[in-house]
């Protein structure tokens, strides 16, 4: 940073310097005095009160320039310390160029760097290191959360856990110093109850800071909703609808998207950089295959992992691939089509989608049927329900998963049978049957039915026969009232509610509220733990962590105080750093790097 040791005059737009507003700010610092100004002020710069608003003329040689409204701060009262001048000027930007150059030409102002006047404020100590820090993540904040940890170290209530650490350490610091100099005077037991003692306290102190370090908190400053799939599961239609803007291309050709595209999106308070991939699939076109490398990168790196699946299109052998992913939430896509009951069917036939399910955690393991030993014969049913099935048969059963059956009924069947039935109805019925039922209705009826029921099987029903029902609803059936014609029994599979079977033509708008909704929870769970954001605190937290827990056996292996004592010190060093005591230079130039100029 060419500008730490430069006290030379500065200027700056403030705000409003990168496209037309109504006001920009332009500022002015580190001047001895406003005699600088008066060639240019239309009013005697001796009648300009500290912290008064003064309308006047931007004047050079007699010609006018602009009307602005003059505020200055004195230093040391002043944002940095300095001299500080605002301008408020009319927002064009071609006129902000011409009044920056003006003084740039005219009265020996440079432009500032970025964070100047934010590292001349570190440097006359009105601000410290960590409000300086706040300030850059309150600036660059793209979520509520952050802002709040951004107010929280500008106004020092994490300085206050920092500053509580180092008078931890300082304790335990006088301690050591006692147990050298004053130990014939306090007695042998009572200093090594005070050191240890210290030493306790300083150990609560630095583990509750560990506490907020644990886990990749990185992801809430930036955090990504990454969108992956095979080609045609919906992707780009998906991505233009929480965009609410025809930004992705969307056709039938697979592998339209060759890299991804990504734009923010804001949701529930959070900005959310939503990204759209490469469709996952082989191809001898290298480009795309750098996409599909691209895709997987950023889905295992992003904060809300997304796969969307065309259960019409699917390739068993890509789920492979994507096996090593944990996804936080799958959309089987195209329900609105014919023949999305046998499609599913054959999806959840498909043992490495099972195992990805598994994998991320999408699925109850108390009656998964690609739980443990999936596939060989355990005691749990297949999609269409079989005692001692494997993915989708029976033991001994027929193609509708009964022993023994009938055309239309069945002695011990399965779940569309029942033991000892008639034509249309059933005593003792499986899953779609019913005790003592009629024709159509059923007393005491399973999922589909319901005690006391009409001509379709239900008192107070909806259309599929349950009180208050809708009509995909039923337990672990993961429909969560979204548009589907198809009937089809999946409640053996047991998916949790992250997986959504959808139409991105029939219901849309539902599908986005879901996701939405997704991701605010895991974001609003993420914070609620009160993560330090700062990488460089986090750094710098679990170097202390390390160097106190070394200290710590060395403190019960060694007696010889001193050396104790040398020891100590590595500590102190680190924690000086933490809050800012000790800054080195390449910490100060990782902090401004991201600073706007006229801050």
């Amino acid at each position: 940073m060419e500008f730490l040791y430069d006290d030379n005059p500065i200027v700056a737009c403030s705000s409003g310097n990168t496209s037309n507003c109504a006001i920009a700010v332009i500022r002015f610092s580190g001047f001895n005095n406003l005699n600088i100004f008066s060639k240019f002020l239309s009013i005697p710069v001796a009648k300009i009160k500290p912290r008064k608003a003064h309308f006047c003329d931007l004047i050079y040689e007699d010609q006018l320039i602009d009307q602005v409204v003059a505020v200055f701060f004195k230093g040391p009262n002043s944002y940095n310390g300095e001299n500080v001048l605002e301008l408020s000027v009319h927002g064009n930007v071609l006129n902000v160029d011409r009044i920056l150059d003006l003084f740039i030409n005219n009265a020996g102002f440079r432009l500032a760097y970025p964070g100047e006047f934010s590292y001349r404020a570190l440097k006359n100590k009105k601000l410290n290191l960590s409000q300086v820090e706040g300030l850059d993540l309150l600036l660059n904040a793209n979520s509520n959360f952050s802002l709040q940890q951004g107010f929280s170290l500008m106004s020092g209530s994490l300085q206050k856990s920092y500053l509580d650490l180092h008078e931890k350490y300082l304790n335990h610091r006088s301690s050591v110093e006692l147990s050298i100099d004053f130990l014939e005077d306090i007695g042998e037991q009572e200093g090594n109850r005070q050191l240890f003692e210290s030493f306790s306290n300083l150990m609560k102190s630095i583990n509750k800071l560990c506490d907020r370090i644990k886990g990749d908190s990185a992801k809430l400053l930036n955090p990504e909703i990454v969108l992956v799939g095979q080609p045609n599961s919906g992707k780009s239609t998906f991505f233009n609808a929480l965009l609410g803007e025809e930004r992705s291309i969307v056709t039938n050709i697979a592998g339209t998207t060759r890299d991804f595209i990504s734009e923010t999106v804001h949701l529930e308070g959070v900005n959310f950089r939503l990204i759209d991939t490469a469709g996952i699939r082989n191809s001898e076109d290298a480009i795309e295959m750098e996409g599909v490398k691209r895709a997987l990168d950023l889905v295992a790196n992003s904060f809300l992992k997304v796969l969307l699946v065309n259960p019409f299109e699917f390739n068993a052998k890509y789920f492979e691939i994507l096996n090593g992913i944990q996804f936080d939430h799958i959309f089987i896509t195209h329900s609105d089509l014919t023949g999305y009951e046998l499609a599913i069917k054959n999806l959840l036939e498909t043992e490495s989608f099972l195992v990805l399910l598994s994998n991320s955690n999408l699925v109850e393991s108390a009656n998964s049927p690609y739980d443990k030993g999936f596939g060989h014969g355990q005691k749990v049913t297949g999609p269409m329900g079989a005692e001692k099935a494997g993915p989708m048969g029976a033991e001994k059963t027929g193609p509708m998963g009964a022993k023994k059956t009938g055309p239309m009924g069945a002695k011990k069947t399965g779940p569309m049978g029942a033991e000892k039935t008639g034509p249309m109805g059933a005593e003792k019925a499986g899953p779609m049957g019913a005790e003592k039922t009629g024709p159509m209705g059923a007393k005491k009826t399973g999922p589909m039915g319901a005690k006391k029921t009409g001509p379709m099987g239900a008192e107070k029903t909806g259309p599929m026969g349950a009180e208050k029902a809708s009509p995909m609803e039923g337990k672990n059936s993961n429909f969560n009232g979204l548009d589907i014609s198809k009937e089809f029994e999946i409640s053996n599979y047991n998916l949790i509610g992250d997986v959504q079977f959808c139409s991105l033509k029939i219901g849309l708008d539902n599908v986005v509220s879901i996701l939405s909704q997704q991701a605010s929870r895991k974001y609003s769970n993420a914070a609620s733990e009160e993560p330090i954001l700062l990488k460089r605190h986090k750094q710098k937290i679990f170097e202390i962590a390390k160097e106190v827990d070394q200290y710590g056996q060395l403190l019960e292996e060694e007696s010889d105080i001193s050396i104790i004592s040398s020891e100590l010190n590595n500590i102190g060093h680190c924690i000086s750093e933490l809050i800012g005591i000790v800054s080195p230079d390449d910490v100060l130039h990782n902090i401004f790097d991201n600073f706007c100029i006229g801050k």
